[in-house]
């Protein structure tokens, strides 16, 4: 025993030493101010130009530094949409590489939502027209290029879609963008000294050591007092986050990526896979500041010693500072959260057919096949219903694209009816058993696609192809 506390006190002795040769911002406690995306209404008629290009952005302090993103931002603007209404979209690759935009959630028809078969040559356009047919959600667009969407994303293509609907409108949740709604991109980047984007394909996953929201490391925000709503995308391409406030308060999950949950959950933790979107709410009438983080807390000491390690674990685990502003509301009252939905509904619905897939990691197929760009690997027909049996060799996320469905069971584990909300993307162990609907169209040419939600794994081959007639 006293030999080993003499090598962990050498240990942390070198540690501390090496600290002291730190530039000051290595591990600077400085807060910078949450970064809000520009927000764009789309009203009818309106077009929404989206230029896909490289633009010049601070990752680190004091170092600008080129990137990727839409329309001279770093990360695309915030799209809202009322249901109902046609999205007019134009999008435009700048770029010197080819290009293909998924917008994950939204539901339409396969030759108006693009994906993995429709890439825009470097200096080409397309302007599809998108009714927007869904109810309330929060959605996310980013790269889908075949074998490069990990690296494509990673550089900054991704970004966020609101859906409104009336229902939503009339639920009395906090709605003023960048206010009391306030929309986190959380990516985990590897940034070098100059703040250059470092990048490995060849690896089987990725996982960067800074964790970046909206572009900046270790937000805060100041919002009105009340309830705050937080809409959380998952845009990093390997790494799950377990959400908690760093004092273990209690908040309420509202939504999952296509939609409401019939009621507020309140947890104290949440986990978050790649590709998926949590609506959350916090109460912050009264208290001081609250940290949303993602895992355990950090000290001073274990933010040193992450700094130096070999591991995946991050730096600065803090997403976001919220510091409420103001006087107390005149009541403080906690209403019950309820939603319409008919995600429930789901349950009742005759099933058209079931099939099983094996998502294998670490050779990263589903079924012992790689990605084929000519081979179907399901064709469904428009309007029914289908149960899949998903396992795989270990923890993974799996998503689908132009479809919706909700979890039976995920582990043996069956939801309980308050738990069943819209999905498009889900975290499963072993096994996952979902009910899918398929309400759109698509074709061998522009079909949709599922599979892992790693995009490092997609990009290797783990996805398949979905014709829908």
């Amino acid at each position: 025993m006293k030999d080993y506390s003499r090598r962990q006190f050498l240990k942390d002795t070198l540690v501390l030493g090496a600290f002291s040769a730190l530039p000051s911002t290595a591990l600077a406690t400085e807060r910078q101010l949450l970064y809000i995306p520009p927000l764009v209404n789309i009203s009818r008629g309106t077009p929404l130009f989206l230029v896909m290009d490289s633009v010049q952005q601070q990752l680190m302090h004091g170092n600008h530094t080129e990137v990727w993103g839409f329309n001279g931002h770093y990360l695309g603007p915030t799209i809202k949409i009322r249901r109902g209404m046609f999205a007019k979209l134009n999008y435009r690759n700048n770029l010197s590489q080819k290009m293909a935009i998924n917008i994950q959630g939204l539901q339409a028809n396969g030759e108006l939502l693009g994906g993995i078969k429709h890439c825009l040559l470097p200096k080409t356009s397309w302007s599809p027209i998108v009714p927007i047919n869904q109810p309330a959600a929060t959605c996310w667009y980013h790269a889908c290029t075949p074998a490069i969407s990990a690296y494509q994303t990673y550089r900054g293509l991704a970004g966020m879609w609101i859906i409104e609907d009336e229902n939503s409108r009339k639920t009395g949740l906090p709605e003023k963008y960048g206010i009391n709604d306030i929309p986190l991109i959380l990516q985990d980047l590897e940034v070098n000294s100059e703040g250059v984007q470092l990048f490995n394909k060849n690896q089987p996953h990725f996982f960067g050591r800074q964790l970046y929201v909206n572009g900046r490391v270790s937000p805060y925000f100041e919002v009105p007092r009340g309830w705050v709503r937080l809409r959380l995308v998952n845009a990093s391409l390997s790494r799950i986050y377990q959400l908690k406030f760093d004092d273990d308060r209690q908040f309420q999950i509202i939504a999952q990526d296509q939609g409401f949950l019939s009621e507020a959950k309140t947890v104290q933790q949440v986990t978050l896979a790649p590709s998926e979107r949590l609506e959350l709410l916090v109460d912050l009438n009264k208290g001081g500041n609250a940290t949303l983080i993602a895992g355990d807390r950090q000290n001073f000491f274990s933010k040193l010693t992450s700094f130096f390690s070999f591991s995946d674990q991050l730096v600065n685990n803090t997403v976001i500072e919220l510091r409420p502003q103001g006087l107390l509301a005149a009541f403080d009252n906690k209403p019950r959260w309820q939603f319409n939905t008919d995600a429930v509904d789901m349950l009742k619905m005759p099933v058209a057919r079931e099939r099983q897939f094996h998502i294998d990691i670490d050779s990263a197929s589903i079924n012992n096949k790689r990605f084929d760009p000519h081979r179907i690997d399901a064709n469904p027909n428009k309007g029914t219903v289908e149960r899949w049996t998903l396992t795989s060799s270990s923890l993974v996320g799996f998503r689908i694209q132009g479809a919706k469905f909700i979890i039976e069971n995920i582990d043996d584990q069956a939801l309980t009816v308050q738990e069943i909300a819209w999905k498009d993307t889900l975290l499963f162990k072993k096994k996952a058993q979902i009910l899918i609907k398929f309400d759109h169209t698509s074709s061998n040419n522009r079909p949709f696609f599922f599979g892992s939600s790693d995009l490092m794994l997609a990009d290797k081959g783990c996805i398949g192809l979905i014709v829908v007639q």
